[in-house]
């Protein structure tokens, strides 16, 4: 530990990363106790499940400065790694050291949070290295493994394998085999040349120094490490005690903390239901024929109801800096361990989220800001090179679009090269479109395992980053979009809705059905008639004030019948942060507050269906994301202004 976490670190930061840990720390322990008395072995989903947690707690760690816990749980990783791609079987004595890693993890953080002396981590990480690094599958069952003492130096060495070579059968699992006969390997990796070139580079420990004839006529070569001591939380002396075994790790990040006036609000509003009802019941004992006053005191009730939901909504409400809080620290961390420069800029930390949304979104920011240091930023030569500052930028914003939040992560990097991504993922066997645009492009590098890194590094190179982004913007009922230019920048946004419970729909009908769709979603309704509609590159059109407006009927992607014949229909005109497109309906039923119903099923789920909902006969009712339906028809305003613009008329109920 590098110093007082107090110095540097919010309370509530802390409190959050104790946390995550607790729950990540729990889920590891009990799968690896479930498999440790299983008799079925352990399957690809139990080995991906106990990677991301060690992933995931290996970054945290990172991010508070607890280098310990995040050597360790880099370590376990690799074992880890090394049994999703099936070079080693899983034991029981991998079992054993994953559980000791584990409860080794737990005290080192557990001493972070009562800031004492940090145990050393050395002995387990070199047993799961060796775990990791055994070459043949189940070596690490045939011969027990025991913590190693420290062998003297370090060395790195280097092996470029060649087509002679390997026909004297020099390779790199010879090389590997003989180093680990040597000393204690504790780090391999590939290295990727500028030219397209392999080689591999191992870092071992040895008792005594290695002989340059020994391995020059083999491709190797080799340099002397420096091995720096662990580092100690400062101020502490060898003689304090560890902290207990069965700490706990209590952490206040599902609390919501709620203004005294919001909670002011809900009593005032709860009282007013009170009396309202108080009223209802005397007028329903009075039996009186007259239900002027039953209205009048439903119209009371519908109106305290709606201040109530407005009232909950709100205390559920917290800003999305909440979720930005660990960004910089991300971004700090990096760039100290590369040969990179940037800033983080954050814009719209005040706009105010859905409390559950905050907590899940906290995760695919991180990984989302670590790809735009590790692959989309430049180095400060290369950004020199192409006539940029040295320094990056990257920029999180957060802006409010109707019902729902906009988060844009951007970075003035290199950009996504598609054919670039179209080869690697031609190596990782992942099927890739024809035409790669910006779509396709965000499909494959969402797809599980899919990595441009070559070589693992700290913070990116194992598939997993963006595949966790893709799943949990799903799951929130969202969206993910890119927008990337070669050279340039790569930008990526993520479109949620502010909350997840009841919304103020407008209810129309198409084809004979009835839908929804969030009124904040619609910026206005105008009738046209068909005849003023008009296709131009496959694209439908009608004029719009001082322009024209794309259209899209709902008739036909529903793939129902389209009804022509000089008819006039309403039009949703649907805005967002890029422009505004119309969605073309046959009825307005009317405004109605409805309580959303996410599908959950992933069968059942279609872009575009936001939801469902009921309007008090049983029969759903869908809730369209009128966005998502129009995607690719919405488009800036044109200054065109055609002459039949006043054709368009405001709606009118």
């Amino acid at each position: 530990m590098t110093g007082d976490p107090s110095s540097e670190f919010a309370p509530e930061l802390l409190d959050d990363f104790y946390s995550e840990c607790d729950e990540q720390l729990g889920a590891l322990r009990q799968l690896l106790e479930e498999l440790e008395t299983s008799r079925d072995g352990i399957s690809p989903a139990e080995v991906e499940t106990l990677f991301r947690n060690m992933h995931s707690l290996k970054g945290n760690a990172a991010i508070v400065g607890l280098r310990e816990a995040e050597a360790l749980a880099h370590a376990a990783e690799d074992y880890l790694r090394a049994l999703t791609r099936q070079e080693v079987v899983f034991t029981g004595r991998g079992a054993d050291v994953l559980l000791q890693a584990v409860h080794r993890l737990e005290k080192t953080i557990s001493a972070h949070r009562h800031r004492v002396a940090i145990p050393a981590v050395e002995d387990l990480s070199r047993l799961l290295q060796q775990l990791a690094a055994s070459e043949t599958p189940g070596l690490a069952a045939a011969k027990p493994v025991t913590p190693a003492a420290p062998q003297g130096k370090a060395y790195t060495f280097k092996f470029v394998p060649s087509r002679e070579l390997d026909a004297r059968g020099v390779n790199v699992a010879a090389i590997r085999g003989r180093l680990a006969a040597l000393g204690a390997i504790t780090r391999s990796a590939p290295l990727i040349g500028e030219d397209r070139s392999i080689a591999f580079e191992f870092v071992v420990e040895l008792a005594e120094t290695p002989r340059t004839e020994d391995w020059s006529a083999d491709g190797v070569t080799f340099t002397a490490l420096a091995v720096e001591a662990t580092p100690q939380l400062a101020g502490l002396t060898s003689t304090q005690t560890e902290v207990a075994d069965d700490s706990a790790f209590l952490a206040p990040s599902h609390i919501v903390r709620v203004d005294i006036g919001k909670l002011d609000d809900l009593l005032r509003i709860a009282g007013e239901l009170v009396i309202h009802r108080s009223r209802l019941d005397d007028r329903l004992n009075q039996g009186s024929t007259d239900k002027s006053d039953l209205k009048e005191v439903n119209q009371a009730l519908t109106r305290s109801l709606r201040e109530l939901r407005e009232a909950i909504t709100r205390v559920r409400l917290v800003p999305v800096g909440e979720a930005f809080a660990r960004l910089p620290f991300v971004v700090r961390d990096l760039v100290r361990h590369t040969a990179k420069q940037a800033r983080l800029v954050v814009e719209g930390k005040n706009t105010e989220i859905d409390k559950y949304l905050v907590e899940r979104l906290k995760e695919p920011l991180l990984h989302l800001v670590r790809n735009a240091v590790s692959h989309g930023l430049e180095t400060s030569t290369e950004r020199l090179a192409a006539g940029k500052p040295a320094e990056g930028t990257i920029q999180v914003q957060a802006t409010a679009s109707g019902g729902f939040v906009l988060i844009k992560i951007r970075d003035d990097g290199r950009g996504l090269d598609p054919k670039r991504i179209a080869a690697r993922a031609a190596r990782l066997n992942i099927s890739v479109p024809a035409q790669l645009d910006e779509k396709a492009m965000l499909d494959v590098i969402c797809a599980p395992g899919f990595s441009t890194q070559e070589a693992v590094d700290r913070a990116s190179g194992r598939g997993v980053g963006m595949n966790v982004v893709s799943d949990v913007v799903r799951e929130l009922g969202g969206s993910l979009s890119l927008q990337t230019t070669l050279g340039v920048s790569t930008q990526f946004t993520l479109r949620l809705p502010l909350t997840l419970s009841i919304v103020e729909a407008l209810l129309f009908s198409v084809a004979g059905q009835t839908c929804a769709v969030p009124q904040s979603a619609v910026q206005e309704i105008i009738e046209v008639s068909d005849e003023t509609i008009r296709t131009i590159n496959q694209t439908e059109i009608m004029p719009y004030r001082d322009g024209v407006l794309p259209v899209v009927h709902l008739e036909k992607l529903f793939g129902t019948a389209r009804t022509r014949g000089g008819g006039v229909k309403p039009v949703l005109v649907v805005h967002s942060d890029v422009g505004v497109a119309g969605l073309v309906v046959d009825r307005i039923i009317g405004q109605r507050e409805v309580v959303v119903r996410p599908l959950e099923d992933p069968l059942i789920r279609v872009r575009g269906i936001a939801g469902a909902t009921e309007l008090g006969d049983g029969r759903p009712v869908l809730i369209l994301d009128a966005l998502a339906l129009l995607e690719g028809a919405v488009r800036p305003m044109s200054p065109i202004r055609p002459e039949s613009a006043s054709n368009s008329a405001p709606f009118r109920a």
